[in-house]
């Protein structure tokens, strides 16, 4: 017998174990955390870039700042080591657009010290944007209460 219950061992030894390991489980919930103060912990942070936009011209800035989105923020963070998401958020009444991206911890280190790339051009290519004000960045500790990630 194997190592592992009633698994044979295979010709290099037991191999199978292997076989139950999500090897991409890194991808999706980060493995370590930070305690903030007792009974609150993180196992992620944010880094948010956030802006004003204009109701003039039928929301044309609003659908300028998604093409920011759309064709600089994906493509330069798709292939981010650690990134576990980026939502958009846009709120219609505070008329605000927001970009938050969501990096495990070491994973968020590595990205703070290329200072947030492409952070610098994000919010470039907002202030040449009519009808953009109010243009800001942020970073703060973010977790799951429910669900998938949940610490």
């Amino acid at each position: 017998q194997g190592h592992c219950g009633d698994r044979p061992a295979g010709p290099r030894g037991n191999r199978t174990a292997m076989a139950d390991v999500d090897v991409n489980a890194w991808k999706k919930v980060p493995l370590h955390t930070h305690t903030l103060c007792e009974g609150v912990t993180t196992n992620t942070l944010a880094r948010e870039w956030r802006c004003k936009w204009s109701d003039d011209n039928e929301k044309k800035s609003l659908s300028q700042c998604q093409e920011v989105l759309e064709n600089v923020v994906v493509p330069q963070l798709r292939n981010v080591h650690g990134l576990a998401s980026v939502q958009r958020v846009v709120c219609g009444e505070c008329k605000e657009f927001r970009i938050i991206c969501k990096l495990g911890l070491d994973a968020f280190d590595d990205w703070a010290s290329i200072n947030y790339y492409p952070e610098e051009e994000v919010i470039n290519r907002w202030m040449a944007i009519e009808g953009v004000s109010k243009i800001e960045a942020q970073t703060y500790a973010i977790s799951p209460v429910l669900g998938p990630g949940r610490v």
